[in-house]
């Protein structure tokens, strides 16, 4: 009968959950967000029937009506105000702006109530109702799983009923048919939110009476919340309800046998894991969006500047500044520190990771632990080390999704870490925390009570040094591979870039930096308080790293100072400013976004380059510097381009099937070394999915791929990009996060695993091969190499993309529309070009063209593709007199095409 009592308990839970992942449903199939925002707005009702019922003694229907209507219209507002204006950027920019609404909102409420838990009277009837068994369950948990499920059978019939409901639908499936159509998607979009937002104020009320109402508590519904919107696919409201059912039967059965919240905890997580295993992908599909980040810096060390800040910074320390607000920089330096693993993981590598505060509070914690029995330094070396291992598990989902839902992923991870270690009673320390030993270095005193001015300015050096290894990073092999990664992950991988070392590597060196961070941090005290590093503390870290500048090493200190507990507290001294400091960094993060999303660092580094500009321009008397060509390292090899292993292509009855369709129906071609094979054919034909198939970014139904005499069916586009095989884009997918010759360097670098601990200390400069130069000579990108790809002209990138693919001499090169967007000389270079490849390089070259021109002057063999199978192949002047494929392709039939001749 126990389990009774609980199941019930369990689906009042679960309808509490409902509710608010209703209202993710609503926002994601209105403006494509996941917003993590809608927890925020659970609080917001919560506090304001709490207003009008215990403050104003208002009936509790007008209390409840006016949280409803206040959410609704703080929706309204924040949409117009937010949402809205972001409409143009990337997915991930917007999430990262519910992001700054959450820290806004918290921010205002923990102002006006503080963080005290209070009870607030219930609504609903209070009544118990009997069961059989002589139990008995409150009335009012019946009533929420009853209005849960009302709500979600009337949200089921208006979306697909009515009007507003087709056209939320069809704004969701194409914004710009429907506003032809005389809809405007952004009124659609922002009555969703209203509605999303009034229903979050609804689930506040309900939910607040049951326990004790808390500003975190409330907030930390987004997990479980958004683990049922995942599984209802952000468009099923039934599939939703049931799965947030689901969770809260589980978790409240699992109450039924243990009081460990941490098991509770595990239950929307391990449903995320569940969801992201049987949906998620290795690589993104072709037609995947990437997200436009903020701009990252060049990584340039200015050496001066850096040593003399450096020195002056520890002057201040020891001889200036008072030794009361010595701790506060020392914090300053720990959380900046904490900042910058956000730039090394978000900024440089793309990932959304929510937990970087709690790793470095886990850290901390386990520093703290080992001092009992290990010296300071090897404690914390195995403190970090063992931080970095979690740092890794947490990004093992990284490897089969990305962006909003990675952010999900790694908060939901970050819960649990929190419960299970950090604030659980049994291994923390309770209110006390954990006791740490006076740290030392060899012999050598540290210690923040005693000698803060040696802490901080050991502080100062850490970070110091953390900054050089991060820039390194950014100059090296292995940040522009980041840096790939995070621009697009499909055309890393069409390089040799192995996704998942990358994704990995950047979220263990986030992890060491955050761990470092969290030691400088929680050893500042006596003890170390591992409750503190909450999850919710990890939305603050990215919310100030991205005022500062996520791309940038320096933005990590500029946004540090905007987090309570830092300098900025003590220079100011003005009472509770550590209320405020949250909502100026939330408010600064909405100015950020809407106007430069690089950041506060990066802006006024702009205006000052430009002062500085301006004053040499007119001391000189002469117009500002030009940017200058980096410097390129050659090999020291002769004139002759070093040969490469020729090697034929063979595609055997290869056939690729999405869902029942066939794109690519039982095709057999063979590219043989020094030979260009065009494959041509009308639109929907099958082109670009074959090349897909061949190249590994899709899985072939049936079929083999066979480089030279190596099957490769079963492997992965890296490691057939690494035996040979390279490939260009139809839609160009060049990295527009690095310059163009970056984005050669990227493809033609011969990468050791050695280069993930090197290029921390000494990046090498961009080598490239001289099959590299002359590809640029060729293309005529010279002049062009410190550009970004944004910069340059469609014709010229549509070079770089091609060039991107021929700098390392590959065996077989897979070309798809290479002369889209090219003039007749650009296309002219380009035959030119790749001919020379075959014929002086021996590379078997495939080819997808429309430009018949082209395919005439270039090709020395030609297959027709339609509706994914062959109709013909052969010699190019054959085939295209082909009476079959003029009538399937060109539209026209033999006689016509004779009679077109004899007039031209």
């Amino acid at each position: 009968m126990d389990l009774l009592v609980f199941g019930i308990f369990g689906l009042a839970a679960g309808s509490g959950i409902a509710l608010v992942s209703l209202g993710l449903v609503l926002t994601y199939r209105a403006s494509g967000i996941l917003n993590f925002a809608q927890a925020a707005f659970v609080m917001v009702g919560a506090y304001v029937y709490y207003a009008l019922r215990v403050e104003a003694e208002l009936p509790g229907w007008v209390a409840v009506v006016g949280a409803v209507i206040a959410c609704g219209l703080g929706g309204l507002a924040i949409f117009w105000a937010v949402i809205g204006p972001l409409r143009h950027s990337g997915a991930l920019i917007r999430v990262i702006g519910t992001l700054a609404i959450v820290a806004v909102l918290q921010s205002l409420v923990t102002i006006i109530y503080g963080v005290q838990a209070r009870t607030v009277p219930g609504w609903l009837p209070t009544g118990s109702f009997q069961l059989a068994s002589g139990a008995s369950v409150g009335q009012d948990r019946l009533w929420i799983f009853g209005i849960a499920v009302v709500l979600t059978a009337v949200l089921g019939y208006v979306y697909r009923r009515t009007a507003f409901g087709r056209v939320t639908s069809a704004v969701a499936e194409n914004v710009r048919s429907t506003a032809m159509l005389g809809h405007s998607p952004d009124v659609i979009a922002s009555l969703n939110w209203a509605l999303s937002a009034a229903l979050a104020g609804l689930a506040g009320t309900l939910i607040a009476p049951i326990g004790v109402l808390t500003p975190s508590s409330l907030l930390i519904l987004i997990i479980p919340a958004l683990a049922a919107a995942l599984l209802g696919q952000f468009t099923s409201f039934g599939v939703t309800l049931g799965a947030a059912l689901g969770i809260g039967l589980l978790q409240s059965w699992i109450t039924n046998y243990s009081n460990n919240t941490s098991l509770q905890s595990a239950v929307p997580f391990a449903v995320i894991i569940l969801v992201l295993v049987v949906r998620g992908r290795g690589l993104p599909m072709r037609d995947h969006i990437y997200d436009s980040l903020p701009h990252v810096g060049t990584g340039r060390i200015r050496w001066i500047p850096l040593l003399t800040g450096t020195l002056v910074g520890a002057v201040l320390i020891i001889w200036v500044i008072p030794t009361t607000s010595v701790a506060a920089v020392a914090a300053t330096l720990g959380l900046a520190t904490i900042c910058l693993s956000v730039v090394v993981i978000t900024g440089y590598a793309g990932q959304l990771s929510l937990a970087q505060y709690v790793l470095a509070g886990l850290a901390g914690f386990m520093a703290a632990k080992l001092t009992a029995h290990l010296p300071f330094l090897l404690a914390v070396i195995t403190a970090i080390v063992l931080a970095a291992v979690v740092g890794v598990l947490i990004g093992l989902p990284a490897l089969r999704t990305r962006g909003a839902v990675l952010g999900v992923v790694t908060l939901g991870m970050g819960q649990v870490i929190y419960e299970l270690v950090l604030n659980n009673t049994d291994v923390n320390g309770g209110i006390l925390g954990v006791s740490v030993q006076s740290p030392e270095i060899l012999g050598w005193s540290i210690d923040p009570l005693l000698y803060p001015e040696r802490y901080a300015t050991a502080c100062l050096l850490i970070l110091v040094l953390l900054f050089i290894a991060v820039a390194n990073l950014r100059r090296g092999a292995v940040g522009r591979r980041l840096l790939a990664v995070r621009s697009n992950e499909v055309a890393a991988a069409s390089v040799g870039v192995s996704i998942v070392e990358s994704k990995l590597y950047a979220f263990a060196v986030s992890a060491v930096i955050a761990a470092a961070g969290g030691v400088m941090f929680a050893f500042l005290q006596t003890s170390v308080i591992a409750g503190q590093f909450t999850p919710l503390g990890s939305i603050n870290i990215v919310v100030v790293t991205v005022v500062g500048g996520i791309g940038m090493v320096g933005g990590s200190v500029l946004g540090a100072t905007l987090l309570p507990g830092t300098i900025i507290d003590q220079l100011l001294n003005i009472s509770a400013l550590n209320l405020y400091l949250p909502l100026a960094g939330g408010l600064l993060l909405l100015i950020v976004l809407r106007t430069n999303t690089s950041g506060l660092f990066e802006m006024n580094r702009l205006q000052l380059a430009w002062l500085a500009t301006l004053v040499r321009s007119r001391m000189r008397k002469s117009a500002p510097t030009r940017r200058t060509t980096p410097r390129i390292k050659h090999n020291n090899e002769s004139d002759e381009c070093p040969p490469i292993t020729p090697r034929a292509l063979h595609v055997t009855d290869l056939e690729v099937d999405f869902s029942g369709i066939v794109a690519v129906n039982h095709v057999d071609l063979t590219v043989m070394p020094g030979q260009i094979h065009g494959l041509i054919g009308p639109n929907g034909a099958g082109k670009t999915t074959l090349i897909d198939g061949v190249s590994g970014l899709v899985k072939c139904t049936s079929g083999r791929v066979i480089l030279g005499d190596v099957d490769v069916t079963r492997w992965s586009p890296v490691q057939r990009a690494r035996a040979g095989m390279s490939r260009s884009f139809q839609s160009l997918e060049l990295f527009d996060d690095l310059t163009v010759m970056e984005n050669l360097a990227v493809a033609a670098d011969t990468f050791r695993r050695r280069r993930y601990l090197v290029d921390l200390v000494r990046p090498e400069h961009i080598e490239l091969p001289d099959l590299a130069h002359r590809v640029i000579d060729e293309c005529d990108l010279a002049d062009v190499l410190d550009s970004y790809p944004t910069e340059l002209s469609y014709g010229r990138r549509r070079l770089v993309g091609i060039a991107r693919a021929m700098v390392w001499g590959p065996s077989v090169l897979l070309l798809d529309e290479p002369a889209a967007g090219l003039d007749d000389a650009e296309s002219a270079e380009l035959a030119r070009v790749v001919r020379a490849l075959a014929n002086d390089w021996g590379v078997a070259v495939l080819v997808v063209e429309h430009r018949m021109d082209l395919v005439r002057s270039v090709c020395d063999e030609v297959t027709v593709l339609a509706s994914g199978s062959v109709i013909a192949r052969g010699a190019p002047e054959e085939v295209l007199d082909d009476s079959c494929v003029l009538e399937s392709y060109l539209g026209v039939n033999h006689q016509n095409e004779k009679e077109m001749r004899t007039t031209s």
